[in-house]
């Protein structure tokens, strides 16, 4: 038998085909077991009346804050969902007296890394907490909380200042004038570079047992046991400021305001 096709039965065959694979039909594109998937996620929470802090703890990545005009928080995450099990990260919230708080992490011992875009109001107090992850909270009105195990710190506020991270360094701009409350900066080994408002009311007090230097004229001082010491009071020196250190150095530098230049100097990270 003659395997001859006419013309039109071979258009038709070629037409049928086209359709076939323009009908919609996608293929599954399936993760090897052993991938991490990479997905992003953005959450928003309204700021319940009467709240004046917001608290965010990501144990499992880093926690970057932008400012916005609305009373809102804004997350954009970028979550690492790990084999083998892939779990969805979660963002839990509470309301706990003046305190909005915010929980980022993945249910029971699911692996995964989830980092965290924050955005809302410049001032609002903050408390935010990692694991090991960075922490940048810059260019700030209000008071500023930060902890980490490992990871860096990098802050400017023009209110209170409370940073503390175990071994990584910190970078801080204190801007303001005048803080209610003591502002700390404490590491057990890691480095800290501080700017100092010289032209605020401020008390400055920094110890460490590693290297200790300043770029506007303090005297450093070493007491018997090898602590490195240098305080110094300005104005009307109503505002502590505590800058700590087991073993790291410690940097000391001059904040100059030039005129009316009330903007916070980028930092250098």
């Amino acid at each position: 038998m003659s395997a001859r096709f006419s013309l039109p039965r071979i258009a038709l065959l070629v037409v049928v085909a086209l359709a076939g694979a323009c009908s919609g039909v996608r293929p599954q594109v399936e993760h090897a077991p052993g991938d991490v998937r990479i997905e992003r996620v953005d959450r928003e929470f309204d700021i319940p009346a009467g709240v004046t802090r917001i608290a965010i703890t990501n144990l499992t990545g880093e926690i970057n804050l932008r400012s916005r005009d609305e009373r809102e928080v804004g997350i954009h995450a970028v979550v690492q969902r790990m084999p083998p099990g892939h779990a969805h990260a979660r963002f839990r919230t509470r309301r706990d007296g003046d305190t909005f708080a915010i929980e980022v992490g993945f249910d029971g011992d699911a692996a995964g890394r989830v980092d965290v875009a924050a955005y809302l109001p410049g001032d609002l107090a903050v408390a935010l907490t990692t694991r090991d992850g960075r922490i940048a909270a810059k260019r700030r009105a209000g008071p500023i909380e930060a902890t980490t195990e490992s990871g860096p710190i990098f802050a400017s506020s023009r209110d209170r200042l409370r940073l503390a991270s175990r071994s990584g360094t910190i970078r801080a701009v204190a801007i303001g004038a005048r803080w209610h409350g003591d502002s700390t900066v404490e590491t057990d080994t890691g480095q800290v570079v501080l700017m100092v408002p010289t032209f605020g009311d401020v008390v400055l007090d920094a110890a460490s047992g590693g290297k200790v230097s300043t770029d506007f004229g303090l005297t450093v001082r070493t007491d018997a046991g090898g602590l490195h010491t240098a305080r110094a009071r300005f104005g009307l020196a109503t505002s502590p400021l505590h800058v700590r250190s087991r073993t790291g150095e410690l940097v000391l530098e001059q904040l100059v305001l030039l005129g009316d230049d009330t903007e916070i100097p980028e930092d250098d990270d």
